[in-house]
């Protein structure tokens, strides 16, 4: 039974200590690439729905970006946008010749922007982007020095999350601190595992549609660009800065969504399921962490029935559920000593991407998991 207990306590922590280390341990040393000929040239593709609160900013950043003098455009994909959204990107296309408005009449969701989008982008490269994620002005040129590797079909940039003093917001910084470590090593040994959708670019020659009911686009568009045989690279010093959230149910919301259009991803990256070095990363990354709530109900109920037969166990199982009670007390919103102090904010955050896990597996049986959107933030 003990074998057991320890199998399973090592599947939970391998993918967030584990696996970190072994990258660290069989890294390479950079080498030099062998690089493209020929010219790039760049379109920013951003992909909005009733954006009319932020696009002007965006587009202002967007603007400011800096370009080393390569060809380059903005174009926003609108999905049947009913606020000013197209109002404000016509104003700003008519004012500035390298913007452009893609209006799509009916709202059928953002994969359906993206797939119709990409294909009219005149760039070579297509950064894509979410309305509300803003770039540092160094973004652009960053990523393009990482397609002079042939072999790198997609670039994958950093999130800055912008504190905002609350559990979820130190805790979603923390997260994408270790998020962060994890690429930049994943880079150095094989690939990066997937892309966020706030900041990464692609090769438009590599660019795949994707079925329409796709809603963790930004995931499943990298890795296919992986199985084509090319790599998605690092780039640490392009980076989007976006605000955390501010309530465990709205991260939750979030997550969960996340997850079940991750569920629904797994059904087409069959390919990452063998016996190879990238399948073991994507085990490693991604898979573990998804069945992360199969590997706690069983390590709960293997603890609760050996917590007859032995001491240990016993504490153990009650260590346990009261990081349970802990965390779900965080989640009612009821404060006090024991629950408002970082080792249980760390706690509750962890086992509400838990929580997302299977909520999200849930949604994704039930078909719920859905690619129409409200607006980026929802």
């Amino acid at each position: 039974m003990w074998f057991v207990i320890i199998a399973l306590i090592f599947f939970i922590i391998y993918p967030y200590v584990l696996y970190p280390l072994i990258l660290y341990v069989i890294k390479k040393e950079d080498t030099p690439a062998e690089e493209t000929e020929g010219s790039l040239s760049v379109s920013l593709y951003i992909a909005a729905y009733n954006e009319e609160g932020i696009i002007g900013e965006k587009l202002d950043n967007s603007l400011r970006l800096k370009t080393g003098n390569i060809p380059f455009e903005i174009v926003v994909g609108s999905d049947g946008s009913t606020d000013k959204t197209n109002e404000i990107v016509a104003n700003y296309a008519y004012n500035h010749k390298n913007i452009r408005l893609l209006s799509f009449k009916e709202r059928a969701g953002k994969v359906n922007v993206l797939n119709r989008g990409i294909p009219l982008c005149k760039g070579k490269i297509i950064l894509l982007s979410d309305a509300n994620a803003m770039y540092n002005e160094e973004c652009l040129v960053n990523l393009l020095r990482n397609f002079r590797n042939k072999k790198v079909g997609c670039v994958a940039g950093e999130k800055h999350i912008v504190k905002n003093g609350t559990m979820i917001g130190d805790n979603e910084g923390l997260y994408w601190k270790l998020e962060s470590l994890i690429k930049e090593l994943e880079a150095k040994v094989e690939t990066v595992i997937g892309a966020d959708g706030a900041c990464y670019a692609i090769r438009k020659e590599l660019f795949v549609p994707l079925p329409s009911d796709t809603s963790v686009d930004d995931f499943l568009l990298s890795m296919k660009i992986v199985e084509q045989g090319y790599q998605i690279a690092y780039e640490p010093n392009a980076f989007s800065i976006e605000e955390a959230g501010s309530t465990m149910k709205e991260e939750l919301k979030r997550k969960v969504r996340i997850a079940a259009g991750n569920f629904y991803n797994l059904k087409l990256l069959t390919s990452f399921m063998r016996l190879d070095k990238k399948s073991w990363m994507f085990v490693s990354h991604k898979f573990l962490r998804w069945i992360s709530p199969v590997l706690f109900i069983l390590l709960t109920i293997v603890l609760a029935v050996e917590a007859f037969f032995s001491v240990l166990a016993g504490i153990i199982f009650v260590l346990l559920a009261i990081s349970y009670l802990i965390s779900y007390l965080k989640f009612q919103n009821i404060d006090n000593i024991i629950t408002n102090n970082r080792i249980s904010n760390i706690f509750s955050y962890f086992y509400l991407t838990v929580w997302a896990q299977l909520l999200g597996f849930i949604k994704y049986k039930r078909k719920e998991q859905g690619a129409v959107w409200d607006t980026l933030r929802q």
